[in-house]
């Protein structure tokens, strides 16, 4: 049963098989992209030898309040916190790429 996402609220997305962002307008629609086909778009490091994850992933959401594409998202948690915005897929994994590579040569390890 469709569950519809107001127009007038907030934005929310799906991305289509080449990666581009695709308005969607049901809840159901887009809770089942998130649980199983977004889940190909997702990239996550636990690196307990540094006491960080790295997590990359497409936010699916943006706000009405400005014109704002919904970005995918690398974040760092655990003992360090930071969070890096890009606009395509292939920014993101380069993003992820570069920030395992730096905390593997820069954070010291906790092993």
């Amino acid at each position: 049963m469709p569950s519809p996402i107001d127009p007038s609220y907030d934005r929310y997305y799906t991305l289509d098989g080449a990666g581009q962002p695709v308005r969607c307008f049901d809840y159901t629609e887009h809770a089942m992209w998130e649980s199983c086909e977004g889940k190909a778009w997702q990239i996550k490091d636990i690196l307990a030898e540094y006491a960080v994850d790295i997590w990359t992933y497409f936010s699916g959401w943006a706000s009405l309040k400005d014109d704002k594409p919904p970005m995918f998202r690398t974040t760092i948690s655990g003992g360090m916190t930071k969070s890096f915005e890009s606009e395509t897929w292939e920014e993101a994994e380069d993003k992820h790429r570069r920030v395992l590579e730096k905390i593997r040569t820069t954070l010291p390890r906790r092993d």
